[in-house]
């Protein structure tokens, strides 16, 4: 396991999970929020191809942890990594730990620095929208070429963090 990527909605502790087996395995983590916003939650490129050009870029690097969503360059990351972990919650869990964040006031690990968690009605429809089914069978296609796990509760998280030991 050298090329890792985190899946799930807002909220399921992608960028916490990536950080935790970044330390315990000893590989580059890649929070893609901070690639994507810049201050005031503005994107940094003005179109997708750009963006998916510095992911193209980060996966061609031998080992990595990569997290963040982003559908657009979604395919590029799938195909490149080694081991995929999908953070499958419930998206009312997502939406109540993404809540909980705004009234953290301490600098968020896996943003820009200045930019500050938020929640709004974008966001909100965001995760209600988000078609986890789809991500879900797009991820157990790759079952048969790449080591998948799937998580459905912060238990299968810690679990699959104690398998990758």
């Amino acid at each position: 396991m050298k090329r890792i990527l985190v899946l799930g909605i807002s909220g399921s502790g992608k960028s916490t999970l990536a950080f935790r087996l970044g330390k315990k395995l000893n590989l580059p983590v890649v929070h893609l929020d901070k690639y994507f916003w810049d201050v005031g939650w503005k994107e940094r490129y003005p179109n997708k191809e750009q963006f998916n050009a510095v992911i193209e870029e980060l996966v061609k690097k031998d080992e990595w942890i990569i997290d963040g969503n982003y559908r657009s360059s979604l395919d590029i990351r799938l195909k490149r990594a080694d081991t995929i972990i999908l953070l499958d919650f419930p998206k009312w869990l997502g939406l109540w730990r993404s809540f909980k964040r705004v009234f953290n006031r301490q600098q968020p690990f896996d943003k820009t620095l200045g930019v500050k968690e938020k929640i709004d009605m974008e966001h909100v429809c965001f995760v209600l929208k988000y078609d986890t089914n789809e991500l879900r069978t797009l991820v157990q296609s790759y079952s048969p070429s790449k080591k998948v796990y799937i998580a459905r509760n912060d238990r299968d998280k810690e679990s699959i963090l104690k398998i990758l030991e």
